[in-house]
């Protein structure tokens, strides 16, 4: 059977946290989905969970994909390209005709091919930027990265 991708919703919390582990963030993430801020989107197989990603809505830069990741043992097998287009579509659904991404290109170069291979073209030079990261324990802690932003049209 192969995955599918869908709408993640509250019952969905125990396998999210399987991927990463972090509550906190999801619960965050359902929240702004209910006011509209984000759609938070999963890849499931078998009613297993497999990976995620975050549709911004709200932002300098929206609609903006965000925390794409997938469980390491199934990379390689499309679930990040599915995770992408299924929140291209929604885009394209609430009528947005363009999609923006920011990616640390020091610490996620893999990220850059993936979306340079689904379209999406630089539109800033590298810069500085601030966030809070957090362990697979869900701790978190602030880190400065690097980050440039690309776009696509949307089709």
């Amino acid at each position: 059977m192969p995955h599918t991708i869908r709408i993640a919703n509250k019952n969905d919390i125990d396998g999210l946290c399987s991927i990463r582990n972090n509550k906190d963030l999801f619960m965050l993430y359902l929240t702004q989905q209910e006011n509209k801020e984000t759609i938070l989107v999963v890849a499931e197989k078998e009613n297993l969970l497999l990976g995620f990603g975050v549709l911004r809505l709200k932002g300098a830069r929206f609609p903006k994909l965000s925390d794409l990741y997938v469980k390491e043992v199934y990379r390689g097998k499309g679930i990040g390209s599915a995770l992408i287009h299924y929140r291209e579509r929604l885009a394209l659904e609430l009528s947005f005709t363009e999609m923006y991404v920011s990616v640390d290109p020091v610490e996620n170069p893999k990220m850059i091919k993936l979306i340079s291979k689904h379209g999406y073209s630089a539109i800033s030079e590298p810069y500085s930027k601030d966030a809070i990261y957090y362990n697979e324990d869900g701790s978190g802690y602030e880190k400065t990265y690097t980050r440039i932003d690309f776009k696509k049209i949307l089709s």
